[in-house]
């Protein structure tokens, strides 16, 4: 049963490690979640009031009025639904910005709650801006609106120029250098076992025969 109501309203309990400032703007928070849920019980009221005696006496005022009562019924329903979303899961979270932002769409729509939400609210967003006043860093400022301009966009990146291609060298001319040709030397044959050898040698290499 807990764990289903948790669903629809906040835990009262605060957890410790909030800031105090903080921890109070979570105390308002959850009492104009109750708030709303307590309008949204008495526009019931209204609306089945004003619907009888329009059943029982007629009149055009009283059919607008109790058709009017379940309607701020419904939101102030939806809006204490939404709000345990948007205020107190954020804060619960410790995201304290969404918090404090969110509050003032409900400051506005507490106004159906009879303002008493609207009222608790507003102290929950001062009690959080308190709080974010005092962890933001020494000096800090917000820009004015208006100071900040949009950077315009740079040159488009050029790449270096790429030097042209050196011709390539022939690598088998500079691995292998041509030799030059051996001038063709006149030769003379052996008698003695048909072996040629150069006329400049007197014998034969193979059988060491004279040279005619």
């Amino acid at each position: 049963m807990t764990s289903t109501l948790n669903t629809f309203i906040a835990s009262g309990n605060t957890p410790p490690w909030l800031p105090r400032e903080v921890a109070d703007g979570r105390r308002f928070a959850w009492w104009a979640e109750i708030m709303f849920l307590l309008a949204a019980l008495i526009w019931f009221i209204i609306a089945i009031v004003e619907v009888t005696m329009f059943v029982i006496d007629g009149g055009v005022g009283r059919i607008a009025f109790g058709i009017f009562g379940f309607f701020a019924l419904l939101i102030c329903f939806l809006a204490a639904v939404f709000m345990k979303k948007t205020v107190m899961d954020a804060i619960d979270q410790g995201r304290f910005h969404d918090a404090k932002n969110d509050s003032l769409v409900w400051i506005i729509i507490g106004f159906f709650g009879f303002a008493l939400p609207s009222i608790l609210l507003i102290l929950t967003y001062v009690k959080i801006g308190d709080a974010l006043a005092q962890q933001a860093p020494a000096g800090y400022q917000p820009y004015a609106p208006g100071t900040v301009t949009a950077q315009q966009p740079g040159q488009p990146y050029a790449p270096p120029p790429v030097p042209p291609p050196q011709p390539a060298q022939p690598a088998a001319a500079a691995q292998h250098p041509q030799h030059p040709q051996h001038q063709h030397q006149p030769m003379a044959k052996c008698k003695n076992c048909n072996v040629q050898f150069p006329m400049f040698m007197h014998n034969c290499p193979n059988c060491g025969a004279p040279k005619e």
